[in-house]
């Protein structure tokens, strides 16, 4: 069994389609031109484990798509969200397989029904779990199936579903999940980040003023996260900008208007095609953003970091729909999405009794609205850069006075600074200081020659030969003898 490609210019760039024919030893593989693809493999997912192996069929920790080739069978892989989903649809000339609806209906030549009222209510009913949603959506062509959190298995004749990778882990305690989120989130950034992709993505994180998000970011702080995205409002009207908890983060935040869509003609065309509601089209006013991340979301944390969650099984019940409008938007702009709380979410009933637990009290706050995984998270990275800048206070002492002397530090000087070496190891030593001459003045106009005064005038009665007299010891006495 083997692929043979066919790149579309003008798809997606992170769709793909499969056709799969009885008896034919290759699959079919139209793609889009941001598809990574090798002889064994193709995908526009990031998993835990070496991107070059790629086995991301043998795990849960998965979000994106592909499929992979093992001797005589082909397993489909979808994400490990209910956010994501695989559409498949069997015709006479073939079953096909798609991360797109859209593609899938128009490669097909299938259509859907524009009278039919209920699509939304269709879609709608993911939020009932794995077990109860709709699977299937009517076509001209016949059903569409709708695979969320599952893989497909083709064995050359016949397309079955099967079920993801569900490895028992140790949720006996907060650290332990912590350090399970922590784990997984490294080992998705080094995968993908791997040398070996055509085109390695970079993480993106949202902020908002709620409990999710921030934790989310808290987390994919020390996996490498660096940037941040964050609505201006939300859907009521409400200030909702993260850019005070990005800014204690350490963390560059960028600011969304949630309306900017609007002024874009049939922007939301894409995200109704993915679940006919749309949602989450407010994600269109970062859109330059979003090129070539893994963007990473709370998406579903309010049932698996609630206290006070429903229905604690593995069947990934949830209260709304929402993140599901974006899985033919992000195909169309070319990311990944991740919503972390996702992670080991099959032990639901696990990660709730840690939020139940009496080591957990402390952080059980407010009443009714509970958290208390999010806020442990978020209070202890707070504690932890208060002892940091506490052990190194005596170095950020002295740089902050050698940066008032220099002004300017540049980031590698600084690091060197805060390892403990010298001003002078770092910046050499400084050059003495030379007098220098001052510089000559300017040249003295030269003076003119001066000129005679005026004569003054003769006071009156003083005109003619009486100023003579004067000039002369002034006039004689009359001789009387």
């Amino acid at each position: 069994m083997h692929f043979q490609y066919t790149r579309i210019a003008d798809w997606p760039p992170l769709a793909w389609l499969a056709r799969c024919l009885p008896f034919e030893r290759a699959i079919e593989v139209f793609h889009g031109d941001r598809v990574e693809i090798t002889p064994d493999w193709f995908c526009e997912a990031i998993w835990a484990g070496p991107y070059d192996a790629g086995a991301f069929d043998r795990t849960d920790v998965v979000f994106g798509s592909g499929c992979r080739i093992r001797g005589a069978r082909a397993t489909f892989v979808s994400s490990a969200s209910t956010v994501d989903r695989l559409q498949t649809l069997e015709t006479p000339d073939g079953t096909w397989v798609s991360n797109s609806l859209a593609c899938l209906l128009a490669a097909a030549r299938a259509t859907v029904d524009p009278l039919y009222p209920r699509y939304f209510e269709d879609f709608r009913t993911v939020r009932e779990g794995l077990l109860r949603y709709r699977p299937s959506l009517a076509s001209s062509r016949g059903p569409v199936r709708l695979i969320y959190y599952g893989n497909l298995e083709w064995d050359g004749g016949r397309l079955q579903q099967v079920s993801k990778p569900a490895p028992v882990r140790d949720f006996g305690s907060f650290v332990k999940y912590r350090a399970f989120l922590g784990q997984a989130l490294r080992d998705l950034a080094d995968n993908m980040g791997g040398r070996e992709r055509r085109r390695p993505y970079d993480f993106l994180g949202t902020i908002s003023t709620g409990y999710d998000s921030p934790t989310v970011a808290v987390l994919a702080r020390e996996a490498g996260l660096a940037t941040a995205i964050t609505v201006d409002r939300s859907r009521g009207g409400a200030s909702d900008s993260g850019e005070e908890i990005a800014a204690r983060l350490g963390l560059a935040a960028h600011v969304v208007e949630r309306d900017l869509w609007r002024r874009v003609a049939l922007a939301e065309v894409p995200f109704i095609a993915s679940d006919a509601k749309g949602e989450d089209v407010y994600f269109k006013g970062a859109e330059q953003r979003l090129v070539g991340t893994v963007l990473l979301t709370g998406f579903h944390g309010d049932a698996a970091w609630s206290r006070t969650s429903r229905r604690l099984n593995a069947e990934i019940v949830r209260k709304d729909q929402s993140g599901l409008s974006l899985s033919e938007y992000r195909l169309w702009i070319g990311f990944i999405h991740c919503p972390v709380p996702f992670l080991g979410i099959r032990q639901l009933a696990d990660i709730n009794a840690i939020s139940r637990s009496p080591d957990m009290a402390r952080w059980d706050w407010p009443r009714g609205h509970s958290r208390p995984i999010c806020r442990r998270i978020v209070e202890e990275a707070h504690q932890a850069a208060r002892d940091l800048l506490e052990e190194h206070r005596k170095e950020l002492d002295h740089t902050a006075e050698i940066l008032l002397r220099r002004e300017t530090i540049e980031r590698e000087e600084f690091i060197q600074l805060l390892d403990g070496k010298t001003e002078e190891e770092v910046f050499g030593p400084d050059e003495p200081v030379v007098p220098q001459p001052a510089p000559p003045g300017p040249e003295a106009p030269q003076r003119r020659p001066e000129r005679e005064a005026p004569r003054p005038l003769p006071r009156p009665g003083l005109a003619g030969g009486a100023a003579e007299m004067r000039a002369h010891g002034g006039p004689r006495r009359p001789d009387l003898t």
